[in-house]
């Protein structure tokens, strides 16, 4: 039995992320025990009041652009990521690299679960899946691209669908049809630069993403659906497509963080956080907003949206876990966290009976 325990640590335990001040314990990649004071057991590891935290979970991304970042940064997004974009002139070529470097990324940057939207049909998912480490956990959606839509399926997770704009209604329906019969997840671009929210919705999709120009028929329909979102401020704002409604979205229905095109954004979801997180005070004049819910929506939501296992961290869940460094004069965790906590203050990365040490 492979066993790690952890001591002197600030945890952030369970669902609603409760201070214990204590030890842990991992046996075979199963958090085992969490007490409060020194633990009894010897060989422990001293994290130095250091703050355990789940892992980080980017709900949506597109990884084959990861070798062009910035490229295009002043051309508007149909030129960027249209049909007809920069980003597909970019998908033609060697894009591996690119995908290596961005799944190296994100785990020195505290995510260890993913959602990809694949370009590329079948190949395009084998191109990622061969750059998969035990660290990653990879939720692929891919798109059909001339490919046979069961042959994607078979290869995949789901369908990622980029926009209903990009198929006509007798495609959309052969796709949902496809998806639903698989079992597996179907999810959609909506509301990113106009208001298509009725059209995909017909689709019955798992998720969408983004909701950035939606109104507030649109959003209640979603909102009566209880359809979880995955929404992407950072990579909307950089396009220039607007905000979407944060707030209203967190607080209405089960909502995760994406940190979308590699060519457009970081995928270092503690900026994530902090752009969504002070947007919301600012446009809401909100003082009271909780940091907490930030907090959710980066690490135990975008799981619970994929169907992945839930990564809280409580007795008998499998490890899934960061240490942050202690810093002095912290108040709140979820706070400093939220908007202080940098790459470099990561002083580990537990996965399973795997430890990534930062001493």
């Amino acid at each position: 039995m492979k066993s790690m325990i952890f001591n002197n640590a600030i945890i952030l335990e369970g669902e609603e992320f409760e201070i214990t001040r204590g030890y842990l314990v991992v046996e075979d990649g199963v958090i085992t025990e969490i007490g409060e004071g020194k633990t009894p057991k010897k060989r422990a590891i001293d994290v130095k009041r250091g703050y355990v935290v789940p892992s980080f979970t980017n709900a949506h991304v597109h990884l084959g652009d990861g070798i062009a970042q910035d490229i295009g940064a002043y051309e508007p997004i149909e030129k960027r990521v249209g049909k007809e974009s920069i980003k597909f002139k970019i998908l033609k070529r060697n894009i591996i690299p690119g995908i290596k470097a961005s799944l190296k990324e994100m785990i020195s940057s505290g995510t260890t679960s993913f959602c990809d939207f694949r370009e590329g049909g079948v190949e395009g998912i084998k191109k990622l899946k061969g750059c998969l480490t035990p660290l990653h956990e990879a939720v692929i959606l891919g798109r059909p691209d001339g490919d046979p839509i069961q042959s994607v399926l078979n290869e995949s997770n789901g369908i990622g669908i980029s926009s209903i704009s990009s198929y006509n209604e007798t495609e959309l329906k052969k796709i949902s049809t496809a998806v639903k019969s698989s079992g597996k997840l179907l999810a959609i671009h909506a509301g990113e630069v106009r208001d298509d929210l009725e059209e995909a919705l017909k689709l019955e999709p798992d998720f969408l993403v983004h909701l950035t120009n939606v109104n507030e028929e649109s959003l209640e329909l979603v909102f009566s659906k209880n359809l979880p979102v995955v929404l992407c401020p950072r990579a909307n704002a950089m396009l220039g497509v607007g905000i979407p409604p944060i707030k209203e979205i967190l607080s209405n229905t089960l909502a995760a963080f994406g940190t979308d095109n590699v060519m457009v954004n970081s995928l270092n979801m503690l900026r994530e956080m902090e752009f969504a997180f002070k947007i919301i005070r600012g446009l809401s004049k909100d003082y009271r907003f909780n940091g907490e819910r930030i907090l959710k929506a980066a690490t135990l939501n975008g799981r619970r949206v994929l169907g992945l296992e839930d990564n809280a961290i409580k007795e008998g869940a499998k490890a899934d876990f960061l240490i942050f460094h202690n810093r002095k004069y912290i108040y709140d965790p979820i706070i400093a966290i939220l908007h202080r906590f940098e790459i470099k203050d990561i002083r580990a990365l537990v996965k399973g009976s795997k430890c990534i040490k930062r001493y």
